[in-house]
Order: structure tokens, then sequence, then C-alpha cells
């Protein structure tokens, strides 16, 4: 039986695992995806052993989306582009990093709100998953501003997404105050933290007093649980808000042809993680759609 695995600390609450081995199954692949939490000093061991035992690849989750790239053999452009790897391909010992998650968030907000050619958007957190939400952003040509416990990391990312073209990036501490003045007519939030994430689901990113902006569009990157403390939020403020499963069940799809060469099950993947997730209203939407391919392709 051939592995694949997701390396990151914590992995627990993943459900990667339930949705690549359902596809596996349905794939008739003799393969079995597994959450591995690893120490950061133990990493490079980690790919030593993938290269050595032939794993077909892996996923790469926080904290390591970043950190893992100098240690592989070939950084493909989609990984490249977001300086971030969420998936590695093992090529006989040759260990190639991808992102897939750009197009994976990209392809899931498309599919809830109809992105503009520009506009104010606000991204929460400057970590991996923040910078392939930030370079699919610009690419759109929406401005962006960026607020983030790591003032270094955040202006790092800012200054990477000028250099790729996008003309106006901004980046605000952590604090009310800029909460505040960055969202009065921002039209896109898009939460890029763990903030919210199962078990601390009482937690979220946007202070309680404080209400969002009201013609924005609220994108959660955390799915579990289904509808996050944000999403909540949102609600009672009476504009909309997913939360993260779609980009979830795209990337991951992804990354399943990558490794394997063949065209995702999605529609198996899809039921698994429905399943998983429990049949809250927030997944019904998503589960109830036809099926997404022809949007990932177009």
């Amino acid at each position: 039986m051939k592995k694949v695995v997701l390396l990151g600390a914590p992995v627990a609450h993943s459900f990667s695992p339930t949705i690549q081995n359902a596809a596996f199954k349905e794939a008739d692949l003799d393969w079995r995806y597994q959450a591995l939490e690893i120490a950061p000093g133990n990493l490079g061991a980690t790919l030593a052993r993938m290269r050595e035992e032939g794993w077909p690849g892996a996923n790469v989750t926080i904290p390591f989306k970043e950190a893992v790239s100098p240690l592989l053999d070939e950084i493909d452009p989609s990984a490249d582009r977001t300086s971030a790897v969420n998936t590695i391909v093992n090529n006989n010992g040759h260990l190639v990093g991808h992102n897939t998650d750009l197009r994976g968030f990209m392809t899931d907000l498309k599919a809830h709100w109809q992105v503009p050619s520009a506009g104010p958007s606000l991204i929460l957190g400057a970590g991996g998953a923040a910078r392939a939400v930030a370079f699919g952003l610009a690419g759109e040509g929406l401005d962006l501003t960026f607020i983030a416990r790591s003032s270094g990391r955040a202006e790092r990312l800012a200054e990477d997404v000028r250099r790729g073209g996008a003309a106006d990036v901004a980046t605000l501490p952590w604090a009310r105050e800029f909460f505040v003045n960055s969202s009065s007519q921002c039209i896109l939030v898009v939460n890029a933290t763990p903030l919210g994430m199962m078990p601390n689901i009482r937690k979220s990113p946007w202070p309680d007093d404080l209400p969002l902006p009201p013609d924005a569009f609220v994108y959660d990157l955390v799915y579990s649980p289904p509808e996050t403390r944000l999403v909540q939020q949102a609600h009672q403020s009476g504009i909309e808000a997913v939360s993260g499963a779609g980009m979830l069940l795209e990337q991951a799809a992804l990354s399943f042809e990558l490794w394997t060469g063949q065209t995702a099950p999605r529609e198996r993947m899809r039921a698994a993680l429905g399943k998983a997730l429990g049949r809250s209203s927030a997944w019904g939407k998503l589960a109830g759609q036809p099926n997404r391919r022809e949007v990932l392709d177009a």
C-alpha cells in the first residue's frame, strides 16, 4: 500500500484523510492518506523518509507551507508565485512543491460571489494560506489590505504581492482601531488565520463589538465547524458569508490529480466531506450544487 501524508502541526482536526481516502477507494487505488503531526525540527527527516520509502506525495499545512520550500528539489510555478507549498509530488525521489490553494480558493470564491474587477479587500493573516488568497485576489485586480499579528510577515507578503504586479497593497497592525479604519468601504473580508477552528469554535478574528462592513462578502478559510463564529457574525450583520469547505474540496481534488494523474472523483470527495462535516445549512448549499468540475476548468 502506498502512503500519502499531511504534514503539519496540529493536524488532528483535518478532514483531508476523509476526503482523500474516499477518493483513493473510488479510484481503486491501494493508497492510504495519513495525517502526520511533526515537530519543526523533523521536517527534513520526514521528507527524507518520503524519498526513501517512495511515498507518492504529501500535503503541507500550518506551519510548514513556507518553510518546506528550501527542502524540496524543485518548485512548480504555482508555488513559486506564492512562495508557499501545500502539495508535494514525489517523482522517483525528486520532490516538487506545488500550490493548489490559490486555484482552490478562487474557484470556490467565484462559485459563491461575483468577483469584481476592482475594489478594496481585507485579508486577516499573513501566513501561507494568506499568500494564496492575496495572489488570487490581486490577479483579479482587487486592492489588498492585510491585518496580521506579525507585522514583519505581513510586510514581506505585501512586498511580494507588489512585485507580482498588485497596484495597491497595505499592511496594518492587529488592533481594533485598524479593523475600524480599514473596513468601512471594504467589499471582501477573508479570514486566513486559524481563529475559530475546532476546538476553539467561540473565537473569531473579528472584534465582537465591531460591525462587519455592510457591503462586504465574508469568506472564512476555516471549515470546521461549517458555520464558524465569523460566519455567524456576518449573518447576524445581514451580509453573505461562507466557510472554507469548498476551498478544502477543490484544493484536495487538484492535489489528488497531481499525485495520481487521474481525474479526481469530486462527487465522491464532496459526499465524504459532507458526511464528516454534518448536514448543516452552510454545507448543504455547497453539496447541493451541480458538478463544479466545469467551474474549475473554466
